[in-house]
């Protein structure tokens, strides 16, 4: 099955996912740029609470923030203010436009949303690269200090040489391949990284995350990584929908590691 017929039908699986959350905090929709994609759903517990920044994935060519209120849910359900962004998509754009519509989401929420705890950010598939590159390469937002831990899910952080066809083009200029990978920039200083990979995936293979953990951690930063037995790719991301994420390992070790270091108190 070709790639984009695979995004196409797992873009619907998710709508269909979505149908079925409990629409328990309603979000408030953001405009924070002209373009038409420049928004973001905003879900509010306490403006004290940790906030994450959800990236949705969709091979950087697909994906609205609405079909991704069930994340949001479970997120909440956590105890988290939640914001999920749209950004420019290809083909109308290449990945330095999509990545510097994601940074200004990201750069609103630290700036202009009235929430004061720390920021989480997370992404599944192509938005846990963005996710990873944001979190690790300094150049990219102006207000980083409260950026406290990146959340990868199933991401692609080691790609090149590239195997798409059109990923020669989407990551064009020749001059700016290197800055797509998030393996580039491994710093002792980043905010911990969180990475989890379905062993199944064939999508995106667990030994992306395999990979930036060891070069991370090589590097003196704090990373971490699990890999959950018969996950496959789109499995990670359909593990916070209301029919999967209970008793779910993944949604189980995102809750822990989210209250081991960002509660005094677990939240009820």
């Amino acid at each position: 099955m070709p790639s984009w017929l695979k995004d196409a039908w797992q873009a619907f699986g998710l709508r269909v996912i979505n149908l079925m959350a409990r629409q328990g905090v309603a979000p408030v929709e953001i405009h924070f740029g002209e373009h038409d994609r420049e928004s973001l759903d905003w879900y509010t517990v306490d403006k004290r609470a940790p906030n994450v920044v959800f990236i949705y994935g969709g091979n950087w060519r697909s994906g609205r923030k609405e079909d991704y209120r069930f994340v949001a849910d479970t997120l909440t359900g956590m105890g988290c203010n939640v914001a999920v962004p749209d950004f420019p998509l290809y083909p109308n754009a290449r990945f330095n436009d999509i990545l510097a519509g994601v940074t200004r989401a990201v750069e609103h929420v630290l700036s202009n949303v009235d929430a004061t705890g720390p920021i989480i950010l997370m992404g599944h598939s192509s938005g846990a690269q963005m996710a990873a590159l944001l979190a690790l390469n300094p150049a990219l937002l102006q207000s980083r200090d409260r950026i406290a831990a990146m959340i990868g899910l199933s991401g692609p952080y080691d790609f090149f040489p590239f195997t798409e066809d059109d990923h020669w083009d989407l990551f064009a200029p020749e001059d700016h391949y290197p800055a797509s990978q998030p393996v580039n920039y491994v710093r002792a200083d980043a905010p911990e990284l969180y990475l989890l990979h379905g062993e199944n995936d064939t999508r995106v293979r667990r030994g992306h995350s395999r990979s930036l953990m060891e070069k991370q951690q090589a590097a003196g930063g704090l990373a971490s990584r699990e890999v959950y037995p018969g996950m496959g790719h789109v499995d990670a991301v359909v593990s916070f929908s209301r029919i999967h994420r209970r008793n779910n390992p993944l949604i189980r070790d995102i809750q822990r590691f989210i209250t081991q270091r960002f509660f005094d108190e677990p939240p009820i």
